[in-house]
């Protein structure tokens, strides 16, 4: 399965660093650096990974959702 480039820059941007809280801002700014968008698109390129990606294999999801906050990434 191959992801849109976006869907896939936000990927590794998360994964690069895994285990911390990602700001919606620090993302917005690190996937759309240069460009203003919704911040919809963030929310629904999270979905579109969680869907992709599945549970981690002990059952949690690798996006964890921050409420007000962010998301953090885990590695299984």
């Amino acid at each position: 399965m191959s992801l849109a480039p976006k869907l896939f820059d936000l990927l590794v941007f998360m994964v690069e660093r895994r285990g911390r809280l990602l700001t919606r801002d620090e993302l917005m700014k690190g996937i759309w650096p240069d460009t203003v968008v919704e911040e919809n698109n963030l929310t629904v390129n999270v979905s579109l990974l969680r869907k992709i990606l599945g549970d981690a294999p002990d059952g949690k999801p690798y996006i964890e959702t921050i409420p007000r906050r962010g998301y953090r990434f885990h590695s299984a």
